[in-house]
């Protein structure tokens, strides 16, 4: 029976240091679900999710992870009024009825540090379980879009994107203002 973990992120980009964590987790036999956040729960901005969706896309094809991990639309489809935010408890709820299993929850070191403010997050723990898994990268994509920002170009980001999403970042102007 396939062990799944559901990966959550704002994406934005999605960088080596995301792909180390899916990488990790394929290794310890888990197929990892890439959950880009429709709407963030705690309000943050983000480019268009279509954006981030297709840029994770990318990032697993140039690492050959398509048949360990993909991405999934799920919190698109349980979007529900304007503004109420998405939360990772009803995200993985509806992943355990689709899958008909319960995934684990893969998050990156930065949750550790904000795990008590999450909405249901001793059920999760409880019904689900967190696979906490370090970056093998210190990097943080607000880092990358900073840089951009500031006029870095896409060639010195070259150790943290991978080559169709510098392509991808390059061919839609995104991060430059």
């Amino acid at each position: 029976m396939t062990q799944y973990a559901m990966y959550g992120g704002s994406f934005d980009p999605i960088h080596t240091g995301h792909l180390s964590v899916i990488e990790r987790a394929t290794t310890l036999g888990y197929y990892t679900l890439v959950v880009p956040a429709y709407r963030h729960a705690f309000g943050k901005r983000s480019e268009a999710f279509e954006h981030r969706v297709r840029m994770c896309e990318l990032a697993l094809q140039d690492r050959h992870l398509q048949t360990q991990a993909r991405v999934c639309t799920i919190e698109q489809t349980l979007a529900r009024a304007e503004d109420a935010p998405i939360y990772t408890y009803d995200v993985l709820c509806a992943l355990r009825s689709h899958l008909h299993q319960p995934p684990g929850l893969l998050v990156g070191p930065d949750i550790d540090q904000e795990w008590t403010r999450w909405h249901q997050h001793q059920a999760i723990d409880r019904e689900f379980g967190r696979l906490s898994m370090s970056m093998t990268l210190d990097i943080r994509s607000s880092a990358l879009r900073q840089q951009l920002h500031d006029g870095a170009t896409l060639d010195t980001l070259i150790s943290y994107l991978t080559p169709s999403v510098r392509a991808y970042i390059d061919a839609h102007g995104m991060y430059r203002a």
